[in-house]
């Protein structure tokens, strides 16, 4: 518990996690900014909410911890940190917290423009729109934790950072030929982009995304006891 705590706490100290976030807000207000001069307040939050950052969402969400990571590898950080704490899992606490990194740095820009437009009354259901905000947490969770479970089957620095981009940009591109509509990646942070409800298909694929990292950690712990 004490690891995760202190890891958790680093989440707060890694120049990347701002940066993140420092993007995600540009692109939300730019957003903002841009609907604000041509259209008014209506359906405010939901149109900015839509109309940029689904796309770079998963870039975004991997940004925070993926880099550190490869540089543990680099620099044998992590080797240590394996022998010290083998006993308590130490690879499956950094899963969670690299997935609780990535849900972070899309929920906390989300919330801060769904709290502007609610005062400047650019809300018009609320129940719906403040439900949206659980979105950006399992949507980032799942891309963060891929991004973590992608350290174990490659060796490159950067494949961890952009890979659940292109990933969510092939989904993106192929769902729609394979009859997937109903699975459409953005869909998954922002509904309203085709005027969806939240249904349990939009934690769908962050739930595979998951359950994939979790299966690339176990593979990875049990190749190094081999």
């Amino acid at each position: 518990m004490r690891f995760i705590l202190t890891d958790l706490k680093r989440i707060f100290t890694e120049p990347a996690f701002y940066i993140s976030l420092v993007l995600g807000l540009l692109l939300y207000f730019g957003a903002f900014a841009f609907l604000l001069i041509n259209g008014g307040t209506d359906r405010l939050y939901l149109m900015a909410q839509s109309m940029l950052l689904p796309f770079v969402a998963p870039l975004l969400a991997a940004m925070p911890y993926s880099v550190m990571i490869m540089q543990e590898k680099e620099t044998c950080y992590s080797s240590l940190m394996k022998i010290k704490l083998r006993k308590r899992g130490y690879q499956l606490k950094r899963l969670l917290t690299c997935g609780i990194s990535g849900a972070a740095v899309l929920f906390i820009p989300q919330l801060i423009l769904f709290v502007v437009c609610a005062v400047m009354g650019g809300v018009e259901s609320f129940l719906y729109e403040a439900a949206t905000l659980i979105l950006p947490v399992t949507f980032g969770f799942g891309y963060a934790a891929i991004s973590y479970g992608l350290t174990f089957v490659n060796s490159q620095r950067y494949v961890p950072l952009v890979m659940p981009q292109v990933l969510y940009l092939l989904c993106i591109y192929a769902f729609p030929h394979l009859k997937l509509e109903e699975f459409y990646p953005p869909l998954d942070i922002s509904p309203s982009i085709y005027g969806g409800e939240i249904t349990l298909t939009r934690f769908a694929l962050p739930l595979l995304l998951a359950v994939t990292a979790l299966l690339l950690t176990l593979f990875g712990k049990a190749g190094e006891r081999r």
